[in-house]
């Protein structure tokens, strides 16, 4: 049976670890590449929104079930075990293992970038990036292979090293600030024409950064009191992280070129896009707090990866406890309880993925490979409970509007991120159906059980 071990500190830690990691310390010329100059706050203001949307339907839902395995329980309650709800639970944990890799990998990534402000040599040795990239990977599954308590009192002291390195950056934007240079509009360039030429890709690499809101709920069954911890960490996360992300991007605008930093022609980074927020604490603030600032950026990113890796472990472990999975997946380790074979599968996938995929492929992929199952399977969940008027111990204010404002966001950086990323969407959950297909008629199991009484 699974401790449960985090309490509302704890939950609200993991879920904002999660959400910032490296994320906007590397994406923030991503995003400025798309949206140029101060529209580039569109795009964080609007991602805010997206994440408190979807946050509310994570919160609902999370308090209705509050067990481990997040969208995976949910599905399969809502939709029934024998019903729908088996293969549209069996596509999520099959589509987690597929595309958690890239969100982990991404991590990995970002922490090499960094590290080359330490070691200039990386900056220009791509191989020798991905190499500190797995080495990061390797450390943070060895860092997540013990009991539930230890990882939740790391999870608050990593929480506190991120939201400080977060204040030193924007501390360190600030020092310097020209307000004319952070709000003036490229030439060329107008508030609407700028945002339909780059709002959908700017809001992908927007929403890469803020997901993570619900990470806590995956660990549903290690929290204390989930009915009413899951839906304030949630809410508390998203308003802590959107501040800092808005203040941070205003900050950089101010002290720096924007144009020095965006992504070259062939999609690389300059030098100095590669860790913008040293170059930052060093023009305010010297080398040596430039040192210190990318020691703990190191610290965050590591922090990121900690929390995604943990969280999706209990996915598949969730779905194999119920024998909706690979029965291997259920296994928990002899003495510190916690889904050793989920952990260690999912973090070696994670490995090769820094090898094959650039930082903006990686964030695509990502997001096409989870869209459909996971955030638009929560939406048609919650109106499933809503239509049979069943009431959770959270419910959102002002029904059906924030649902279908997440519906609609979530359908726009699907169709943003490219043929490539659509199509491994497509064929990776069409390949997740056939699976399921051939496992369901070999145990004679729904659809085709049904199928023998017609």
């Amino acid at each position: 049976m699974l401790i449960r071990g985090v309490g509302l500190r704890g939950a609200v830690a993991i879920n904002t670890i999660t959400m910032v990691g490296i994320g906007p310390l590397i994406t923030i010329p991503l995003v400025l590449g798309n949206l140029h100059g101060p529209l580039s706050l569109a795009g964080w203001i609007a991602g805010a929104v997206l994440a408190l949307c979807d946050g509310l339907v994570w919160a609902e839902l999370g308090s209705r079930y509050p067990g481990s395995g997040g969208t995976y329980g949910y599905l399969r309650a809502v939709f029934g075990p024998h019903k729908a709800g088996a293969l549209l639970s069996f596509l999520f944990v099959w589509q987690t293992i597929l595309s958690v890799p890239f969100l982990l990998a991404s991590g990995y990534i970002g922490f090499a970038n960094y590290a080359a402000y330490l070691v200039p040599q990386l900056g220009t040795n791509p191989t020798a990036q991905k190499l500190v990239a797995v080495a990061v990977g390797v450390v943070t599954l060895l860092a997540l292979y013990r009991g539930i308590k230890a990882i939740a009192q790391t999870g608050i002291a990593l929480a506190c090293v991120v939201l400080c390195t977060l204040v030193v950056v924007i501390a360190a934007s600030f020092a310097h600030f020209s307000a004319a240079q952070a709000f003036a509009f490229p030439a060329g360039d107008s508030f609407w024409s700028g945002l339909r030429a780059g709002f959908g890709p700017a809001l992908i690499i927007a929403m890469y950064d803020y997901v993570g809101y619900g990470a806590a709920n995956t660990i549903g069954g290690e929290v204390v009191a989930p009915q009413r911890t899951l839906p304030r960490a949630i809410v508390i996360a998203i308003g802590l992280v959107a501040a800092a992300y808005v203040a941070l991007q205003t900050g950089v605008l101010g002290a720096i070129r924007w144009q020095t930093i965006v992504p070259h022609a062939d999609g690389s980074l300059p030098l100095l896009g590669q860790y913008v927020a040293s170059a930052v604490v060093e023009q305010s603030f010297g080398v040596p707090a430039a040192i210190v600032v990318t020691l703990l950026i190191l610290i965050t990113a590591f922090a990121s990866v900690y929390g995604n890796l943990l969280g999706f472990s209990r996915i598949p472990y969730a779905a194999a406890v119920d024998g909706a999975f690979f029965s291997a997946f259920a296994h928990l380790h002899v003495r510190h309880r916690f889904p050793d074979v989920a952990l260690l599968v999912i973090g070696l996938l994670a490995l090769p993925a820094c090898f094959w995929f650039s930082l903006d492929d990686t964030i695509a992929w990502l997001t096409t490979g989870i869209v459909l199952i996971q955030p638009i399977g929560q939406l048609a969940a919650l109106a499933a409970l809503r239509l049979r008027g069943e009431r959770a111990p959270f419910r959102m204010a002002l029904y059906p509007l924030p649902a279908l404002v997440a519906l609609g966001g979530w359908l726009l950086v699907f169709a943003s991120a490219g043929t490539p990323a659509i199509a491994f969407g497509v064929v990776s959950l069409a390949g997740g159906t056939a699976l399921f297909l051939i496992v369901a008629h070999r145990r004679r199991s729904w659809p085709f059980a049904t199928a023998r009484f017609l």
